[in-house]
């Protein structure tokens, strides 16, 4: 019996710390004793229950003292008593009678309701008044066991979950919920459940699942619109309430008219006040009245940033005195007398001799300058020396590489930290430009360093966290840019920055849809629309991602009609809706006019050199024109696939948007033939792409993209086989059933079969049966190791972080033969710096630590090490093995559950055993699901020893697993995947 079993009286009691209890939910759905010992207590407690409430004729008779005790610590204490009065009987007819359920389960009794969301149980989502105790209010009364016990018997586990969600308790109410089949309600509810666990974005997505099935389910979309507001998303919330008001269901309608109707005004307000607040700001520069103090409060880095503005149009010193209150005000907010020291200096120049370059700057603000009159008025500036105006003026130049040491020189000049922050973002966006992204990423982290915590420059430190979410997201980081973009969110919404705000959301909607949370990326991208919908220039960009969400679902002409929506806009396609154009020329969604309409947006994106990000969008572009021709004009379309390869090749380290126009084209080229029925050329483009030379026989290569699949294959005797198809209705989530049967059938007489699955299919289990022998080939193979083994590493008996309250595995124990050339890391030194010298030079290399999966903190997923004495950094990442080469090309074993979990993006796959491979691991055994702690030393370590013998090790997996399934039947070894 698992120790776990020992806490069950104290989860039913709720005694338990949030976290164990949750850890013990877990245990409880996977413990058939403990499951059975559950219904067994609450069966006792209903008997305890009745024994200490019975009263009447010829009832039992309870001692009052007995009445006293309290019946949460007691119940157990009273069960023989009830047992000995014979109550058994009684308690049998009482299930089975048809009394109902007491409104106090469901909180009846109050006036109002302490839940904000709707449940589904008809018996939980009864219309009262929402009301919020400013105290925290009476806690919900305890639940009666015995009528919990009633819901027990007659299988009512909604009832159950939903009586627990009314009280709060979340993790009682997901191990009844779990158990529900899938549904629209089922959906509704597990998205309550995250609310209160404080987990919007998930919530969402469950919510946006459940309407896809029936779009007027009203506690859905009242659930769902509590998740938008949560996420500050004001407008599409209202919408979600308006829809729920539509119903018209008694009280539910009426309240959430009102809830629409408030965010609807509160989101107004903000804009209006911010729009006020700039018009002061315009009005300033332009010569107007200063700020007043209660404006420059409320806003004050855009305060500041017309400050400065209004300063470099100064014609006068009586002008320059009216400032000095103002820079006051704005220096006591951010520290130090800068602003006040400028006014010195500019008091001090010529003003009347500056006037006309002070006015040709105003001009420049309102983008009245056209570019001629810009360059001659840097040369000016520069002769007279005017350096305040000069560094106003160099901003507005779109190629930050020009004047970038000028600059510079400039900003740190003036001793300010404000045009110190500026530099450094000034500097990263010239890196960016140069194709050095990752200096960029450095620049900008070591800058906000000197943001820290606090709310000094709030406004630029604001801006060096966007731009680095930019930087990551340009990276292919989704994570990290996510991460960037809400903390800078959080610092636009604290400063009434509305505008910032308003980009920021539209560029979280863009790291969204990278990461592939296609839910959140359309709630963020339409609130975008909502927002502005006068700007319909400005919707470039949402309209184009919204297109690529819904393509993303294979909802194509829900694509097309966004596309439709960015078309009556009038500007030329973003590459990102040129993208998509090129997406529907396979779909019923092509039209005629679409080959022009590409034309035009990659000729105005070529024209202007400057609007592409990086070096590697160049060839993006050259992709997307190839991927759209392929459809109408093969050798076209073809050729211009393979230029974009070529264009790619040089900057594949370095550049992500040319490792994804690299991936792409190779992907349209092998669907195309593949379409046409050339899986001799098909097979040779999979081989072609990872350097690897013809292959002859036993060799699967598998691509998935959209609604199309193509699957080549050799079998052992060389015979080719192919299969296209196009029936994908829904995303990719499984593999299982993805290679059709003959296919599989004519590969089993392999020893082992080689596969070469692309992105997004790379990593996931269950793609062919498990008595194939069969292995992931990542990188080109290497020659077995034979002979005496290399160097071991053994990393075990982690000291794994107490705060999160992991279980101690079983200790490691060396074997027989383990001796000279093992190193053994563990406890306080099995950290990840540790871990990741060690492995350097080991030959193999075993982690045996837990796995977790926290897509909030990183793709794929970690191994728990020890925590660095410096930081207390624990984790070991795929990001980690990056820069890491391991020297003696080692077999890895990843004893450590998820480890094999991976985040599939159609360009890669990113995962521990991916990066193991591409560090320069032989091969890597893990599991993409849970391993038993109890059984997985004796499942690993006999493999291991094989493979040390030299034999294939996808045979050796297959053969212990097929023996694994046969002796003890554990189904968890069919997840265990081989990467090579």
């Amino acid at each position: 019996m698992n120790e776990l079993c020992g806490k069950l009286e104290s989860f039913i009691d709720g005694e338990l710390a949030p976290v164990d209890a949750e850890n013990f939910r877990h245990h409880l759905t996977r413990c058939h004793a403990c499951e059975l010992r559950m219904k067994e207590l609450l069966a006792l407690a209903l008997l305890a229950d009745d024994a200490l409430h019975s009263t009447g004729d010829g009832t039992l008779f309870v001692p009052k003292r007995l009445q006293l005790l309290k019946r949460r610590r007691t119940w157990m204490m009273m069960v023989p008593l009830a047992l000995a009065a014979g109550l058994a009987a009684w308690v049998l007819v009482s299930r089975t009678s048809s009394e109902p359920v007491s409104s106090e389960l469901w909180l009846g009794q109050s006036p109002g309701r302490t839940l904000e969301a709707r449940l589904t149980y008809p018996n939980a989502d009864r219309h009262r008044p929402y009301e919020v105790m400013r105290s925290g209010g009476d806690k919900p009364r305890a639940m009666s066991l015995r009528e919990l016990a009633k819901l027990e018997e007659a299988g009512d586990e909604r009832g159950i979950a939903s009586a627990y969600l009314l009280r709060g308790d979340a993790a009682q109410a997901r191990a009844f919920l779990d158990r529900l089949p899938p549904s629209p309600d089922q959906d509704s509810d597990q998205a309550v459940l995250l609310l209160q666990q404080g987990e919007p974005e998930q919530a969402l997505a469950l919510l946006d699942r459940a309407l896809k099935q029936r779009p007027q389910h009203p506690q859905a979309l009242w659930n769902r619109g509590l998740a938008l507001k949560a996420l500050g998303l004001s407008l599409q919330a209202a919408e979600a309430f308006e829809r729920v008001s539509a119903l018209k269901e008694p009280g539910w309608s009426e309240e959430a008219a009102r809830r629409a109707a408030e965010l609807r005004q509160q989101e107004q307000e903000k804009r209006k006040e911010w729009k006020g607040a700039k018009e002061a700001c315009d009005r300033m520069v332009a010569g107007g009245t200063p700020l007043s103090q209660g404006l420059a409060a409320r806003h004050p880095g855009l305060s500041r940033l017309c400050f400065y503005d209004a300063l470099r149009a100064a014609t006068s010193t009586a002008r320059v005195d009216e400032l000095r209150p103002l820079a006051r005000q704005l220096d006591a907010v951010d520290g130090g007398s800068h602003l006040d020291e400028a006014l010195q200096r500019i008091s001090r120049a010529d003003l009347g001799a500056r006037k006309p370059l002070a006015a040709d700057y105003v001009r420049l603000t309102r983008g009245e300058l056209p570019p001629p009159a810009l360059d001659a008025l840097i040369v000016k500036l520069r002769e007279a020396r005017h350096d305040d105006l000069l560094l106003g003026t160099l901003l507005f130049l779109r190629d930050s590489r020009q004047f970038e040491e000028e600059y510079r020189a400039l900003a740190l000049g003036t001793k300010d930290p404000w045009f110190a922050l500026l530099a450094e973002e000034r500097q990263a966006r010239a890196d960016i430009q140069r194709g050095q992204t990752p200096r960029a990423r450095t620049r900008l982290t070591e800058a906000l360093r000197a943001c820290g915590t606090e709310s000094r420059f709030s406004y630029r430190c604001l801006e060096l966290q966007r731009n680095l979410a930019l930087v990551e997201r340009q990276l292919h980081r989704p994570v990290e840019s996510r991460a960037h973009a809400l903390a800078a969110l959080e610092r636009a919404r604290a400063s009434r920055e509305w505008t910032k705000e308003w980009r920021l959301l539209q560029e979280l909607g863009q790291a969204a849809l990278f990461h592939g949370d296609v839910s959140l990326a359309r709630a963020y991208l339409e609130e975008t629309i909502q927002r502005l919908p006068e700007r319909c220039e400005d919707h470039e960009s949402a309209y184009a991602n919204l297109a690529l969400a819904f393509y993303r679902t294979l909802d194509f002409a829900g694509a097309r009609e966004q596309l439709d929506r960015a078309a009556r806009c009038g500007q030329p396609p973003s590459l990102a809706r040129a993208f998509v154009i090129a997406d529907l020329a396979h779909t019923q969604e092509r039209r005629i006019e679409d080959a022009a309409l590409l034309t035009r947006g990659l000729e105005a994106l070529r024209a202007v050199p400057s609007r592409l990000e990086t070096a590697g969008e160049s060839a993006m572009l050259r992709h997307i024109e190839g991927r759209f021709f392929v459809e109408q004009d093969r050798g076209r379309g073809q050729e211009l696939l393979r230029r974009a390869i070529d264009e790619a090749a040089p900057l594949l380290g370095s550049d992500v948007n040319a490792r994804k126009a690299r991936v792409y084209s190779f992907t349209s080229l092998i669907l195309d033939a593949a379409r046409h029925g050339e899986y001799e050329r098909a097979l040779a483009l999979f081989t072609e792409e990872r350097g690897l030379p013809r292959a002859e026989h036993c060799v699967l290569g598998v691509t998935v993209d959209d609604e199309r699949t193509a699957l080549v294959a050799r079998d052992a005797k060389g015979k080719l086989l192919g299969h296209y198809d196009t029936d994908r209705r829904e995303r990719l989530e499984s593999v299982e059933g993805l290679v059709p049967d003959a296919l599989a059938e004519a590969l089993r007489p392999c020893v082992t079969v080689n596969v070469l699955a692309r992105p997004p299919v790379l990593g996931k289990p269950g793609l062919l049966p498990s008595d194939i022998a069969w292995a992931y080939q990542v990188g080109p193979s290497l020659e077995e190791t034979q002979g005496a083994p290399g160097p071991r590493l053994v990393v075990a008996d982690v000291n794994a972080p107490s705060e999160l309250r992991l279980p101690a595995l079983r200790a490691w124990s060396p074997g027989k033969e383990d001796g000279a050339g093992l190193t053994l890391l563990k406890g306080a030194s099995a950290t990840p710096s540790q871990v990741l010298r060690a492995m350097r030079d080991a030959a193999e290399v075993q982690i045996h630590a837990h796995g977790v999966v926290d897509p909030n903190v990183v793709d794929g997923s970690l191994l728990v090490l020890s925590p660095e004495e410096q930081g207390g950094r624990y984790a070991l990442t795929a990001g980690d093995l990056q820069g890491h080469p391991l020297q003696g090309r080692p077999v890895v074993l990843l004893a450590a559950c998820h480890a094999a979990h991976s985040k599939a993006y159609f360009h890669e796959t990113f995962g521990l055993p991916v990066a193991f491979v591409e560090s320069g691991a032989r091969a890597v055994l893990a599991a993409t699901q849970e391993i038993p702690d109890a059984e997985a030393s004796d499942f690993f370590e006999p493999v291991l020893a094989r493979i040390r013998e030299g034999l294939p090790a996808a045979r050796v997996l297959r053969d212990a697993r097929q023996d694994w399934l046969r002796s003890r039947g554990s189904p968890w070894v069919r997840q265990v995947l081989l990467f090579e």
